[in-house]
């Protein structure tokens, strides 16, 4: 009787969300280099990707758009978040690599980051946000279509993109870490202050 044979693929559950972030501020390290991120959302709209295999001989660029529905934090990361398939498209912005600044201040007891830049409201800085998460759950409608999906995450690592680089992360992307997730009266994202984590993402 022949053995059953094993997959070939690895068996996994892990996908990355991307958010659509408004900067509200960000902090400056004593040689003007990049600190902090103060961020807030412009849409509920996320875009939900496979992460490629790193041996993989093509890269996989399979993305699905969704909207958030529900977030419970947990520890300080995004932890259980719901999501249902969105037919929308995610607000179309302008990548550039500059920021008008509308106002500069010294942030007291702050020896890491103390110079603290508020961007211009006339000119919307945006960026690219990207949180490794697992697929808990899938929900199906009657017509056994997809009606929501629960996913959950740990990490408060997170990468970083302007909007010119593209929605999906690339190589050498800096990383953040969340410091501090702030929601509103409606369970939402208000801020979220994300601090740099020593330089740009090795591959």
């Amino acid at each position: 009787m022949a053995k059953p044979q094993p997959p070939t693929a690895t068996m996994q559950t892990s996908v990355q969300l991307t958010f659509l972030f408004e900067i509200a501020a960000m902090q400056l390290t004593p040689s003007f280099k990049m600190g902090v991120l103060k961020v807030r959302p412009i849409s509920k709209l996320v875009t939900m990707r496979l992460p490629s295999p790193q041996r993989a001989q093509s890269a996989l660029n399979l993305q699905v758009a969704f909207e958030i529905v529900k977030i419970q934090p947990v520890a300080g990361a995004i932890g259980t978040i719901r999501v249902v398939p969105s037919q929308q498209q995610r607000p179309t912005l302008a990548g550039t690599p500059s920021i008008a600044v509308s106002g500069l201040q010294i942030v007291p007891n702050s020896e890491t980051a103390p110079v603290q830049l508020t961007p211009s409201p006339q000119g919307r800085a945006s960026v690219f946000v990207t949180i490794p998460f697992q697929i808990s759950t899938l929900e199906f409608s009657p017509s056994l279509e997809i009606a929501s999906v629960i996913l959950n995450s740990n990490s408060k690592q997170v990468i970083v993109q302007l909007p010119g680089a593209g929605a999906s992360p690339a190589e050498g992307a800096p990383m953040f870490e969340i410091a501090n997730l702030e929601l509103n009266e409606n369970g939402e994202i208000a801020m979220v202050q994300l601090n740099l984590l020593g330089g740009p993402k090795r591959a």
